[in-house]
């Protein structure tokens, strides 16, 4: 017998609309201004490489480094992130949080941990085969969401 696959598909495709949907709901994370998920990405990246460069952080994120501008424009506006000139070139700008950005950050990491919490109890759970072939399957679909995107 056959297997039908399309049922792995439609999940998988259901699964990325629905991560989507939640991609477009703004949270507040602590500070009292209600976040994007693209500026607490921002955040999150910027917290992690401390003085990172806008260059870098639209390399990081695969975004023209005009979109990631605006982005920590608003970010300065907000009080979340500041700019200083680069300990290594004066015309460099590295970006770090704030205050209040870290404490951004750090809601966000809460956030996270809270919401892996519950799919983790289900991973540790997993037989080790079938933690391999859901990372392996995990792999492919990356892949072939890779090569769809740099088609042109």
């Amino acid at each position: 017998m056959m297997r039908d696959y399309t049922l792995v598909a439609n999940t998988m495709e259901r699964i990325i609309y629905k991560y989507m949907e939640t991609e477009k709901k703004c949270r507040d994370y602590g500070t009292g201004n209600m976040l994007s998920q693209v500026e607490i990405h921002t955040i999150e990246a910027i917290g992690d490489n401390d003085g990172i460069n806008i260059t870098a952080l639209a390399l990081s994120k695969r975004k023209t480094k005009g979109a990631v501008s605006q982005m920590i424009y608003k970010l300065v506006e907000k009080g979340l992130v500041e700019k200083k000139v680069s300990k290594t070139s004066d015309a460099e700008v590295s970006l770090i949080l704030t205050p209040m950005g870290k404490k951004a950050y750090d809601g966000h990491r809460k956030f996270h941990k809270q919401a892996n919490d519950e799919v983790f109890i289900t991973l540790r759970e997993m037989s080790e085969e079938s933690y391999q072939d859901l990372t392996g399957l995990l792999t492919v679909f990356e892949k072939f969401l890779d090569q769809r995107i740099l088609a042109k």
